[in-house]
Formats: structure tokens, sequence, C-alpha cells
């Protein structure tokens, strides 16, 4: 089958000419980079395009949720905590999440560990017990994540921490005399 490869490549090639449509449902939304500049947003519908001189990206701009990794932090009485998030979000304006960053997903998922950490290490061990049973905490994370989201074209419906617990840190010694090697 390798020697037929190049007739796909040509049947590719000139493929580029003729215009192609992409479908986008109401759960995504597209933006089109024209000449590799010049970016266009475009809704749900049927959308024309040439493929020599025009790139489509998608993104989900319905409601969704994403588990953030866990992060290890370190309280301001000095104890180490680990912390699991949840944001859930939707998108308002594509345009700007995706023609002016390199990952939608990852810049969504990064800020909003950023606003998760900025919270949580402003206070001590105690302060966030109390505002995770009285409710606040969330409050506070969400309007965090939605200030530094919001220029983006999100808006965070929540980001709640699913779990939290104190954490021991373990350092292990390891030996690097060459008399007990021998």
């Amino acid at each position: 089958m390798g020697a037929f490869e190049w007739i796909s490549s040509i049947i590719e090639w000139f493929g580029k000419f003729f215009p192609r449509w992409i479908i986008l449902d109401t759960t995504e939304g597209a933006v089109k980079f024209v000449r590799g500049s010049k970016p266009i947003a475009l809704r749900a519908g049927i959308h024309w395009f040439w493929p020599i001189t025009t790139k489509v990206t998608q993104y989900p701009t319905a409601f969704q949720a994403d588990r953030l990794p866990t992060q290890t932090i370190t309280t301001t009485d000095d104890v180490v905590i680990v912390v699991g998030s949840m944001i859930s979000y939707a998108v308002d304006d594509i345009l700007p999440l995706v023609s002016t960053t390199h990952s939608a997903m990852t810049t969504v998922n990064n800020l909003a560990m950023s606003a998760v950490h900025h919270i949580c290490c402003r206070m001590s061990w105690e302060e966030l017990r109390g505002e995770q049973r009285r409710g606040t905490l969330d409050t506070k994370l969400r309007n965090a994540a939605q200030k530094s989201l919001s220029k983006y074209g999100v808006a965070v419906e929540e980001l709640v921490l699913v779990d939290m617990a104190k954490a021991r840190v373990l350092k292990l010694m390891q030996s690097t005399s060459t008399e007990e090697n021998a």
C-alpha cells in the first residue's frame, strides 16, 4: 500500500482548492482563521470555508464540568494540605478563548487551579474548614476563577473542592557515601 500513498497526497492537495463545509451543533462553536489571521467566531449551523486559505478550530461551548488535578498547598499556619477540585463552566464567547490561547482546555484548567491555590494558601487550616462548612469557600473560589476566565469568554458556574485533607510530606534520605556501596 506504500506505493500508492503518493496518490492520496496528491488527491488531498487538490482537495484544498474546493470549498468544504462544517456543521456545528448547539453544543459547540468554532473559530475560523482566514489566511492565518482574521479570526471569525462561528455558532451552530452550516459554515463553508476554503481549506487552502482557512483553518477552523472547534471547541465545546455548552455547559461542561472538568475534574482538576489534585494539588498540594501550604496554608498560612504551615499546614500542608491536598485539595482536589472541580470546575463547571460554559463558553459565552469562543473568539477570545480559541484565538488568544494555545490550548483552550489547558487554559481553563490551569487558571481554575491557580484560583484554588491563591484562595487556599491565604487561609489557615481552621479558616478553610470553617469556610467550607459555611459554604463561603465555594463562592470565593468561583469568584476568583471567574475573574481570571472572564477575559477569555468563559462563564464559571462553580468551582468547588471535592477533596481536602491534611497531608504528610516524607522525604527519603539517600546516602551518597561511597563507603556504604563498597
